[in-house]
């Protein structure tokens, strides 16, 4: 049997997930722009960048994951300030 999990919990993994689904486009347009394909591994790597930074992105308004054509992957930006 599952144990039930609390509320908090769901309203918090939703919200990461509809965040996820928001930014989606903006990489895309951004992995265009560097003329990067969108592969499985890729996705992987951002879903890894994401995870790294996932406090950084719950507590800042400005900051988002971008592609650096330098590092040759994905970074957190913290945006203006």
């Amino acid at each position: 049997m599952t144990e039930r999990l609390s509320g908090e919990f769901n309203r918090g993994y939703t919200r990461a997930l509809k965040d996820m689904k928001e930014s989606l486009p903006n990489i895309i347009l951004d992995l265009q722009y560097h003329r990067k394909r969108i592969t499985p591994k890729l996705m992987k790597e951002y879903m890894e960048c994401c995870i790294n930074n996932w406090e950084q992105l719950r507590e800042s308004l400005d900051g988002f994951i971008r592609w650096n054509k330098q590092l040759d992957g994905f970074e957190y930006f913290p945006g203006e300030k």
